[in-house]
């Protein structure tokens, strides 16, 4: 599902209920575990609630101010994760807290085991650099702002990461 550029007024609620699904898809894709991915959601909100008079629009759209936000939260966990050996993972993903369909739930459809054992085998950054993509249907200029790198790198990287997947699910 791709975003919509976020337009008129920059109020909390709006902003919540307009990207609260995309943001816990995008960090479950990445931590697999639905009480972790709750409280990293929760703190990317706080965190945009907390710096929303400093989103300036002159300098890119709010999808990826937001998502950065949402890239360091989670890179902030898993870097502290990491030092504790806390980080979670489990063998299958758990069901969401929410009833419409998400990230979780198509890794739980028969069809897509192949796609979790593939992604299991990415690294972190592989993973996540795909779900900009493809969980957030974000375009190469918007995954650009996010890493900090222009859209023609974007896409080769996309182009390298897809041969990659090919060749492990040959290999699976």
């Amino acid at each position: 599902m791709p975003l919509i550029p976020f337009s008129g007024p920059l109020d909390f609620e709006t902003i919540y209920r307009k990207y609260h699904r995309s943001v816990y898809n995008y960090i479950y894709g990445q931590i697999l575990h639905r009480e972790v991915t709750e409280d990293l959601t929760a703190d990317v909100f706080v965190a945009a609630a907390s710096n929303l008079s400093r989103f300036d629009p002159a300098r890119g759209d709010f999808a990826a101010w937001l998502f950065t936000i949402a890239r360091n939260i989670t890179l902030n966990y898993r870097m502290r994760a990491s030092t504790r050996l806390e980080e979670c993972r489990e063998e299958l993903p758990e069901n969401s807290c929410f009833e419409t369909k998400s990230w979780d739930d198509s890794l739980r459809d028969p069809d897509n085991i192949r796609v979790k054992k593939i992604l299991t085998r990415l690294s972190n950054e592989e993973r996540r650099f795909l779900e900009l993509r493809y969980v957030l249907g974000l375009s190469n200029e918007e995954v650009g702002r996010v890493v900090g790198t222009n859209a023609a790198a974007v896409s080769q990287r996309y182009h390298r990461l897809l041969v990659k997947c090919r060749k492990l699910d040959k290999n699976a």
